[in-house]
């Protein structure tokens, strides 16, 4: 029976004061109401803890890239922590979804730009779903990652970091789009903690990037890279792969080796439109692919075959 031990260290909170066991679980299993240490103890978790979760719908994209090559999320939990004792350890924060892009792929639940284009006869207040404030950490925090909408845009992560009584033991990520330096005041809270990375999201070089995440500027980007390499904060990009970037992969390579940092690549499955497995020549996209060195890279030819 397969576990994830996502179900006893950590949680995923969203805009909207959603609760979700992970960022890939794809339905909500409670409502925020400000305390975390009490989620995981919810009838919800105890139900999801005796599941074998390769019966889940909802952690099917995981039980895909096991089948298909790449190690899953629930693989990296389990890798991470024990399933001995309850509490979390790793806290995801992702309260509303103010972001000043409109990536493909992406959708108004997790950029108010696509709300307000999506959506613009309705007001403000829809657009920008911000969700309860953490009232109170439990101690056994040891990481929080802040997602999006772009969490840069607000100070609300400041704000959440200010609650936490260790920072020493405790490591910091954010998920973001890099178009925001960080202010001299929020550097040096974030000084005092364990470890803080940044996962830059980039979908291509140059225009490209600019092109499929509209809104972005690549010098921006640029600027932001050397701001945390200056910083000497750690920082590793992600890039998703999609029907109108994959041919730009080769640059984007190459732009990585030279900035000489980790680099993850998903495959975007949603929508379908722009899955490259539903392009038209995939032995196109599969030539191209063959000729990187690029993560995950069995994944992505299992995923085209």
């Amino acid at each position: 029976m397969k576990k994830c031990a996502a179900f006893w260290k950590h949680t995923n909170l969203r805009n909207s004061d959603k609760i979700f066991p992970c960022c890939r679980f794809k339905k909500p299993v409670g409502i925020f109401d400000g305390n975390v240490s009490d989620i995981l103890h919810s009838d919800v978790y105890n139900k999801l803890r005796e599941t074998d979760v390769s019966t889940l719908p909802e952690c099917s994209k995981c039980m895909y890239e096991e089948d298909n090559g790449k190690k899953s999320l629930r693989q990296k939990f389990n890798e991470t922590y024990d399933m001995e004792t309850i509490g979390i350890e790793y806290l995801e924060v992702g309260l509303d979804n103010i972001c000043n892009l409109r990536c493909d792929g992406c959708w108004a639940e997790f950029s108010s730009s696509w709300s307000e284009k999506q959506f613009p006869d309705k007001p403000k207040s829809f657009h920008i779903r911000s969700g309860r404030d953490i009232e109170q950490l439990p101690n056994t925090l040891n990481k929080i990652l802040f997602l999006g909408g772009e969490p840069l845009m607000t100070t609300r992560h400041y704000k959440i970091l200010q609650k936490i009584k260790d920072p020493s033991n405790v490591e910091v990520t954010y998920n973001t789009n890099a178009t925001f330096l960080l202010p001299e005041q929020q550097i040096s809270l974030l000084k005092t903690f364990k470890k803080v990375h940044f996962i830059v999201s980039i979908d291509g070089y140059g225009e490209l990037n600019d092109k499929v995440r509209s809104g972005s500027k690549w010098s921006q980007i640029l600027e932001f890279i050397n701001q945390i390499k200056t910083l000497g904060f750690s920082m590793s990009v992600n890039s998703v792969l999609h029907l109108n970037n994959w041919h730009g992969f080769i640059d984007l390579e190459k732009f990585i080796k030279e900035i000489d940092v980790d680099w993850e690549v998903n495959i975007l499955t949603y929508p379908t439109r722009l899955d490259v497995a539903n392009y038209n020549n995939k032995q196109e996209v599969l030539d191209l692919v063959n000729k990187t060195n690029i993560p995950n890279k069995e994944y992505v030819i299992n995923h085209l075959s």
